[in-house]
């Protein structure tokens, strides 16, 4: 047995030569060679890569998330909220303490106060502040008291350091747990998942979050819609109790 096993190699072997005595045969040799070459490598890629590839939360390996929501779950700060659908951006600064917000809304290069407590909308478009319809794009998803709730359900893809002592944090949810969250319902749909990202100072208090919900805008208005919500916090604790204004 060993004796025709070597015999087959010899054969193979002498073959080869064969073939590299001439140009053609050299050719043949060299693309079979870069054949076989680049179908190892494409195996080597297919067998590690993963799309759905998530952080390892349950190893040694898991990523530390040292981040603290605790200023913005207190609602007491100074923000600055920039929505962004479909290319019209709407800004709003203010204070917020408790369930109250005073702020300036800024839009189409227009102007004017508001304000909002126990989920009533105040807009004070001439002398005097006149109830009107929600204010704010996703309320329900950017409120503080959700936050969190989001962040449980959903997929931490990455932490950034930077040289400033600040962290960035990637998360991605998909629609449909943002829906089954927000609606209680059990809804199947492949869609791009929606982005969250949040920044962590120093002391690693989040102090900006931004939110890419062009995935769940679109399933909920039936169109392709562009949708981002980016909010910064400061000056944690240091707002006063703030007065309704009167009508």
């Amino acid at each position: 047995m060993k004796e025709e096993k070597k015999k087959k190699q010899n054969k193979y072997i002498e073959f080869i030569k064969d073939l590299y005595k001439t140009k053609r045969g050299r050719a043949i040799l060299f693309f079979a060679f870069y054949f076989i070459f680049f179908f190892i490598l494409i195996s080597l890629i297919r067998t590690n890569y993963n799309p759905n590839k998530e952080v390892d939360t349950t190893s040694d390996n898991k990523v530390n998330t040292e981040y603290k929501l605790d200023g913005i779950k207190n609602s007491n700060y100074h923000f600055t909220r920039e929505e962004n659908i479909n290319g019209v951006i709407t800004n709003f600064t203010g204070d917020k303490s408790d369930n109250k917000i005073d702020g300036v809304m800024t839009s189409n290069n227009n102007f004017y106060n508001y304000f909002i407590y126990d989920n009533i909308s105040l807009i004070k478009t001439t002398d005097k502040y006149e109830v009107t319809s929600d204010l704010y794009h996703f309320n329900n998803i950017t409120d503080d008291k959700a936050i969190e709730k989001i962040l449980e359900r959903s997929t931490l893809i990455s932490k950034t350091e930077y040289e400033t002592g600040n962290i960035s944090y990637n998360y991605e949810i998909t629609t449909n747990t943002i829906d089954s969250i927000l609606n209680n319902t059990n809804i199947d749909i492949a869609d791009i998942p929606n982005k969250i990202v949040l920044e962590a100072n120093e002391e690693n208090e989040v102090v900006k979050i931004t939110y890419d919900l062009s995935s769940y805008a679109t399933y909920l208005n039936g169109m392709p819609t562009i949708t981002s919500i980016t909010i910064t916090y400061s000056n944690f604790g240091e707002i006063k109790d703030l007065e309704i204004p009167e009508n």
